[in-house]
């Protein structure tokens, strides 16, 4: 039986009062409060029979709805704590979040073995193989110890590239669970659409909201788009938990009957559009606009419009995030914006978010653009935010997003409103001239027909496409808008080509003046002579060809996207490779075997050198670009 402190004792409660009432329904499923919570007592009787101890953590891995929640009710009721792994993603991806989440046990099902049983001694349980043995377990709650954690949620990666496990415990999830439930006025007889994927820690925050109310929870199994809404599965929904793009997909006049709430999260949402959105609802009904990263568990600020003390110059380039949840605190210091979650102390409970914002005077905060996104070009930070709300504004221009693809070019990705829609690079300019510094204004365009995103519904810069070619100021997706004089870049290759050109008659040269009879070959018969002769002339051209990279290589790399650090060894790295073997085997040739001295210096001086940069090389061409400003 749940304790009085744990998440899922508010569950209970439901099993106990309304045990009829519908708990989670999806397109082809139905299961009451009574089912649910039979289900997973079984599964949570079965969990500890296989040895699961308390606050030990269960990785559910499973695309089946509602099977989904009977595991992460299961795992919470034997004591455990839950984190949720998407299974249609590379086997080496799930891997890493299973050792990441330090993960015990795995629930899944049969065909998504291969991918969670990756011999590490994880014990595997499958729900339809292993239904038999859950089934005959006990159907009443088991008197399991909990550990603190009640489940590990994911970052959704979008700025590193890495999914971080963050913990939430039993008492910070009650804890926002009641700042939820004042704010949202949440009833035993909503009906909660949530559209997250189960694998994002929205997915947590709605099934929370939904059944520790004692409502009904909606699932969709597959597409979030316009043909949703139809569906009579979503009918009587009055609580549509969500982001601002499924939003944008709700079509007019399909707004479900007795709708009072709308959520939205996970992006941001500029004012205007929040007015929008918030005219195509029913008379009275809601429209939140809800910020919280996942290290405050979702719970950290609201904004609806009724907050406004009076109109606002320009909605569509502000992002208001509204005032702090109940037993929050929000906080603006050096210009990020810092939250208290519910249960936080003052003085070491704050939690940076990484997200830049301003303070207004009657105690609103505006949203200020991550400061990861931020970005160096041509010696100066950019802050692509207010250029990025300004082109959101433009009536052909439906998102945009704004980055470096090497130190001296900004370009700017935009998804028109409607195809062949979209502003040419010169309408742009205009547009955002007086808005943003003339450096800051993109010199290039690459129209999309939509951002890429996560899981999570977050725009991902990482997975931008580089345009096609490089763009003369005004050029438009990769198409030059007239002559202009070679740029650094150009000046670079034309470098060189000079290098690659002079450095191999001079090393030529150099071989006899520095190392004198090292190639000497008249004391080698034919055919071995001419191999070594080929050595040697390769090693004279790798040793070109490596002057010349170091020269012009770097500008290219840079377009991969990849951080300047990394970058920059990687280059270096490769230069050595290439320009150490003319070098080193002329030392070698000339050094006696024996002379111990000289071998081992050379061993230094050249093969662990060598090594080392082969494996930054591994790492540069391993590691996910990411946007000048990730790292």
């Amino acid at each position: 039986m749940a304790g009085a402190n744990e998440l899922h004792g508010l569950f209970e409660a439901w099993v106990r009062e309304t045990p009829d009432r519908p708990a989670v329904i999806t397109e082809r499923a139905r299961l009451t409060y009574g089912e649910l919570g039979v289900r997973a007592n079984r599964l949570a009787c079965h969990l500890l029979e296989r040895g699961l101890g308390p606050g030990e953590t269960v990785v559910v891995c499973t695309d089946q709805v509602p099977d989904l929640l009977v595991a992460l009710l299961g795992v919470l009721k034997a004591g455990g704590a839950y984190a949720v792994v998407g299974p249609h993603q590379p086997t080496g991806d799930i891997g890493q979040l299973l050792a990441e989440a330090g993960a015990s046990t795995v629930v899944t099902h049969e065909r998504f073995r291969p991918s969670v049983d990756d011999g590490a001694g994880r014990v595997v349980v499958c729900l339809d193989t292993d239904a038999d043995v859950i089934d005959a377990c006990s159907p009443e709650p088991p008197a399991a110890p909990c550990g603190a954690t009640a489940a590990v949620l994911f970052s959704a990666g979008t700025t590193t590239g890495r999914h971080r496990p963050v913990p939430a415990g039993h008492a910070r999830l009650r804890a926002v669970y009641g700042s939820w439930a004042e704010v949202f006025g949440l009833r035993p007889s909503d009906v909660h659409l949530v559209t997250a994927p189960a694998d994002t820690a929205a997915f947590t925050y709605g099934w929370i909201r939904a059944l520790c109310s004692g409502g009904t929870l909606v699932l969709p199994e597959g597409e979030t788009g316009p043909a949703l809404w139809g569906r009579p599965f979503t009918e009587g929904v009055t609580v549509l938990d969500t982001d601002p793009v499924t939003a944008r997909s709700l079509p007019d006049g399909s707004v479900p009957v007795g709708l009072r709430l709308v959520a939205l999260g996970g992006e941001r949402l500029a004012l205007d559009e929040q007015v929008q959105l918030r005219g195509r609802t029913a008379p009275g009904a809601r429209l939140l606009n809800v910020y919280g990263p996942v290290e405050v568990t979702g719970c950290g600020t609201w904004f609806e419009t009724d907050q406004l003390s009076g109109p606002v110059a320009e909605p569509g380039l502000v992002s208001l995030l509204g005032r702090p949840f109940p037993g929050c605190r929000a906080e603006v210091r050096k210009g990020e914006i810092w939250l208290t979650p519910p249960g936080g102390h003052d003085d070491d409970g704050a939690l940076p978010t990484g997200d830049a914002g301003t303070l207004w005077e009657d105690g609103l905060l505006e949203f200020g653009g991550r400061l990861a996104h931020r970005v160096r070009v041509r010696g100066r930070t950019v802050d692509p935010h207010r250029a990025e709300a300004a082109l959101a504004a433009h009536p052909r221009i439906r998102e945009s997003v704004i980055t470096a693809v090497d130190e001296d070019r900004l370009v700017a990705y935009v998804v028109p409103t409607a195809p062949g829609a979209s502003p040419d690079a010169d309408a742009i300019r205009m547009h955002l001239t007086g808005v943003v510094p003339d450096q800051e204004i993109p010199a290039q365009v690459v129209t999309l027909g939509a951002l890429p995103r996560n899981r999570a519904g977050k725009v991902d810069r990482r997975l931008l496409p580089l345009p096609a070619q490089r763009a003369a100021a005004g050029g438009v997706n990769g198409k030059a808008g007239g002559a202009t004089a070679p740029g650094p870049e150009g000046f670079l290759y034309g470098m060189g080509c000079v290098m690659l050109v002079v450095a191999l008659p001079l090393a030529v040269f150099l071989t006899d003046v520095f190392w004198p009879g090292s190639t000497d070959l008249a004391d080698v018969p034919t055919p071995w002579s001419w191999l070594f002769r080929g050595l040697y002339a390769a090693e004279l051209l790798a040793f070109s060809v490596g002057l010349a990279f170091l020269v012009a290589g770097r500008p290219l790399m840079r377009r991969q996207g990849r951080s300047r650090g990394l970058t920059t060894a990687a280059h270096l790295a490769i230069v050595w490779l290439l320009v150490s073997w003319w070098p080193q085997d002329n030392f070698y040739r000339l050094a006696a075997k024996t002379d111990w001295e000289r071998q081992a210096a050379l061993v230094y001086v050249f093969n662990v050198p060598l090594m080392i940069a082969a494996v930054v090389v591994a790492v540069y061409v391993t590691r996910r670009p990411g946007t000048a400003a990730t790292e």
